[in-house]
């Protein structure tokens, strides 16, 4: 893929849209409706973001965040935005979820289901996606983060698994310093700005994800013990700076594409049976 020419960069914008169970990795238990209406309030908040700023984004949905929200889900659907998998539930991921999600999904909207990522970004086995019917998979973090992520041995940018699409999300090139939603919390806003710019540059296409949740003040509510490292920035703020983000990636000509739409253009242009 050329890396000159501006008609060439694309931003691939997703939100893991899950219920809220970030409390329960403190120990805090919260109820479904409680977990749902932070995610629903964060996700409402961002479409109508990406509605102002006629921004199109992939929303990687649990199957228990769909059902539980199918207003939510229309709204997602009708405003030109792709609905992709995240799994049947955040917290209890099974090897049975990328065929028991897609089939959900699929019955609840009506039309097909491309993409997967698994939960917190965690392995997940490319034969199996491929085998029930996934185009893509965004479910590899290619950096190195303590306790998390060791995968600086893999390719940074999107490649073939057999025929199923491997789209990881963007680190920058040579040092692979993640820029993920994380990053946006912590890093200082001119760095953190300059950082994505340089590696969409780089390499075409910047795939970034974040999550409704980080649109709400969940640091308010103590009970639930959000660390402070989550807690950073979200609700008003975190809204402020993905406007900005949209912002600058519009004053670079980048165009923002779906994941599906991304792996069409891929697909033009390279051969999907030359694997990997």
């Amino acid at each position: 893929m050329a890396r000159d020419g501006r008609e060439k960069r694309r931003v691939l914008l997703s939100f893991d849209t899950e219920e809220f169970d970030v409390p329960r990795e403190q120990g805090v238990e919260i109820e479904i409706d409680e977990s749902m209406a932070v995610s629903v309030e964060g996700i409402t908040r961002v479409l109508d973001l990406l509605k102002a700023q006629g921004v199109a984004a992939t929303f990687f949905c649990t199957l228990t965040f769909a059902t539980h929200a199918p207003d939510v889900m229309r709204r997602i659907v009708a405003e030109g935005h792709e609905v992709a998998s995240h799994g049947v539930d955040h917290t209890t991921p099974r090897t049975t979820d990328p065929a028991v999600s897609k089939e959900g999904l699929e019955r609840l909207l009506g039309k097909a289901v491309a993409g997967y990522r698994q939960p917190r970004m965690f392995p997940v086995d490319a034969t199996d996606l491929e085998r029930v019917g996934y185009r893509y998979n965004s479910s590899l973090h290619p950096t190195f983060i303590p306790g998390r992520y060791m995968n600086l041995d893999v390719p940074r940018t999107p490649f073939y698994k057999g025929r199923l699409l491997e789209i990881p999300a963007s680190v920058t090139p040579w040092l692979r310093a993640p820029v993920f939603w994380l990053a946006c919390h912590h890093y200082p806003q001119w760095l953190y700005r300059r950082l994505c710019r340089r590696t969409l540059r780089h390499d075409g296409q910047f795939v970034i994800y974040f999550h409704p949740w980080e649109f709400v003040d969940i640091g308010a509510t103590k009970r639930w013990k959000i660390p402070y490292t989550v807690s950073h920035n979200c609700g008003d703020e975190m809204l402020r700076r993905l406007e900005r983000l949209i912002a600058t990636f519009k004053a670079m000509d980048a165009r923002f594409v779906t994941y599906n739409q991304f792996t069409d253009e891929y697909e033009e242009s390279n051969n999907p049976a030359a694997g990997v």
